[in-house]
């Protein structure tokens, strides 16, 4: 894979994703992390893997989510796939990564500066503005 090495704290982060939600697309699906076992995901980068911001903006999707017709329902929505029935799915990367976070914090652990960075300037912008009147209409 191109792009630039992934510094301590961006894989810390990759880990902790991984480990606290499995797969966020799954959850959504009704089938939730299973803590007994270890989580078989694989870290998706939603905006590319050289931008300074490329290591945060990312989610731990499983095999089926990550890439179509590679999981054990082959049904799934990936989000390499047809990336508009993806977001219609589930809904736009920025949120899911907002999920993934909430249950970071849920869990006890650390969400990084730079992942709250992220999501204070979909906060700001004016697609969550649109995206909030959506959701109330």
């Amino acid at each position: 894979m191109d792009g630039r090495s992934k510094t301590k704290g961006e894989q810390r982060w990759h880990d902790t994703v991984a480990d606290v939600c499995g797969c966020i697309c799954c959850i959504l699906d009704g089938r939730p992390r299973n803590y007994e076992e270890q989580a078989y995901v694989s870290i998706h980068h939603c905006d590319g893997r050289t931008k300074k911001h490329a290591h945060w903006y990312v989610l731990p999707l499983c095999a089926g989510h990550h890439q179509p017709g590679t999981g054990p329902i082959k049904s799934m929505k990936a989000v390499h796939g047809n990336k508009a029935e993806f977001i219609a799915e589930y809904a736009r990367e920025i949120a899911l990564l907002e999920a993934c976070t909430q249950m970071v914090e849920v869990a006890g652990r650390d969400v990084p500066v730079e992942v709250r960075a992220l999501l204070a300037k979909w906060y700001a912008s004016q697609q969550y503005q649109n995206h909030q009147n959506e959701a109330a209409a």
